[in-house]
């Protein structure tokens, strides 16, 4: 099919020539023009044509190369009138916002490589909208070059070692693919780059959860960091403060877990640092606690005494007055 497209296009020129014999001559006047403005006469756009030949990125995607040499061709033969000048100056900005982007790419500039490939496209349109035969040439190679970008961004994403540059290069990858029309691709890359993105945010609101909690925790029981001091300032509640540290040492190491699952090294090493503060507190709340408890077995301890006392107090009484009782009774029986 591409074979057909480019034999038509070359018989559009053949035709041309055909028609104006001698016009070939126009060549030899060709001026130089700046490379980024817009020429003016047919002789500036046919050397910003010529200075063309041998670019890398219409050497990788022939199909440039192919409309770049039907431009020469026309210009050398045809009249330069406002419909030409109108379709060479489309030409020439699909043809220099390709070389930017294929240059921006080697560079590994993936903002301004995909911007210009989006420029590219739109000259398409513009080519397709003048009923040009090259016109599904350039969108052939655009798709072809889309493609091949997707296909790196997805690379790219393999080789991520953390999860937001891997969902980063994911999107890319869907967004090249879909502008590609590889339809396939695109809805497995998307669902990918919908599941990874889902399950990071899942995980990165659990670790600021695990964050917060902590960081009140820490906050709440600053007092914490000696047993007298725990013991003065939290009375009964040391004991809670214990067990609710426990929980927030576990909180801490999942969330430590999570980051270096996502590889967010910094992350890691501050729910590495927080759990270690948490755990020393811990260990001061631990003894805290051991002396509230004893301190209470203490009271519970002389509380019992003293109502063990009351008790035999009242049992000595209970029976002193029933002895009297007895005796009381003999002697009636006596009478």
């Amino acid at each position: 099919m591409n074979g057909i497209r480019i034999l038509i296009g070359l018989l559009v020129v053949g035709s041309v020539v055909a028609a104006q014999p001698g016009a070939a001559m126009r060549s030899s006047t060709a001026t130089t023009v700046d490379d980024s403005g817009p020429p003016e006469t047919a002789d500036e756009y046919l050397s910003a044509f010529q200075s063309m030949e041998g670019v890398p990125a219409f050497d990788r995607y022939t199909q440039f190369e192919t409309i770049r040499s039907l431009a020469v061709s026309k210009l050398q033969v045809a009249e330069f009138d406002d419909a030409t000048e109108r379709e060479m100056a489309t030409t020439l900005r699909l043809l220099r916002s390709f070389r930017e982007a294929y240059q921006a790419a080697q560079n590994g500039s993936t903002t301004t490589s995909l911007g210009a490939a989006n420029r590219t496209l739109s000259s398409v349109t513009s080519l397709k909208e003048q009923g040009l035969t090259y016109a599904p040439l350039a969108d052939i190679a655009v798709s072809r070059f889309y493609e091949n970008r997707g296909d790196e961004f997805l690379q790219a994403a393999a080789n991520a070692s953390r999860t937001p540059e891997q969902i980063e290069q994911l999107e890319l990858a869907s967004v090249a693919f879909r502008r590609a029309g590889a339809s396939k691709k695109f809805s497995q890359v998307s669902l990918r780059y919908q599941s990874v993105r889902s399950e990071y945010q899942r995980n990165v609101e659990t670790m600021n959860a695990s964050a917060s909690t902590a960081s009140s925790f820490l906050s709440a029981c600053s007092s914490c960091s000696d047993v007298q001091g725990a013991l003065a300032s939290n009375g009964l509640q040391t004991f809670e403060y214990y067990l609710e540290s426990s929980s927030k040492i576990s909180e801490l190491r999942e969330a430590e877990s999570l980051a270096e699952k996502h590889g967010l090294s910094e992350r890691a090493s501050s729910f590495a640092a927080a759990r270690s503060d948490v755990s020393t507190v811990r260990g001061t709340l631990a003894v805290a606690s051991a002396g509230v408890l004893v301190g209470y077995g203490l009271v519970l301890a002389l509380v019992a005494m003293l109502v063990g006392h009351r008790i035999v107090t009242w049992s000595e009484t209970v029976q002193a007055s029933q002895i009297g009782e007895i005796v009381m009774l003999e002697e009636v029986n006596d009478a």
